[in-house]
């Protein structure tokens, strides 16, 4: 008996270990960070219109609001998405701000989400949702976590898509 409840504790444990363990943490800043280089075909101004054209444009409504840099190789961004509590009123839903980084370069891009803030009157960084000995942790907050490991990969997959330069049909003369 003794050992069932052992096992199945550590079954436990482990299971929450690898929960978190999908959280890409920075080892110099130890911020939640996505960062990827991405091969592709294509002179700089190709691709970076694809990503402009393709990516932002898809992704934002309005990619021109949320651009803080925009020089033709770089653009870093601020922008916003609402997490998912389960409560019906979405009004209550936490908010999380994020910094974007897009580089551009002969024949790779490099993106790095970054500075997961939630919004609040002061802003906290999502990292401190990670500690589950502070004295305020609740159970919610591995749900928030995940969603934003969810909306990092998702960001990721649509902007590798993007990347994927169209095929041009050529059309025949009749």
């Amino acid at each position: 008996m003794k050992k069932t409840i052992l096992l199945c504790t550590a079954i436990l444990f482990a299971a929450v270990a690898f929960a978190q363990s999908n959280l890409p943490i920075d080892a110099k800043t130890e911020k939640i960070t996505f960062r990827k280089v991405i091969n592709t075909v294509g002179s700089e101004d190709e691709v970076y219109n694809r990503i402009f054209s393709g990516f932002m444009n898809s992704f934002y409504k309005s990619p021109a609001t949320i651009l803080q840099q925009n020089d033709g190789r770089t653009m870093k961004g601020k922008h916003q998405f609402q997490l998912d509590n389960g409560d019906p009123v979405k009004s209550k839903w936490p908010w999380i701000t994020y910094r974007f980084i897009i580089e551009v370069r002969e024949g790779r891009v490099r993106y790095t989400l970054t500075d997961f803030m939630q919004k609040t009157q002061s802003n906290h960084p999502c990292e401190e949702w990670m500690d589950k000995e502070d004295p305020l942790y609740q159970p919610v907050w591995d749900s928030y976590l995940n969603q934003i490991v969810e909306f990092g990969e998702d960001w990721g997959k649509q902007f590798e898509e993007k990347l994927i330069p169209e095929k041009v049909i050529e059309e025949e003369d009749w």
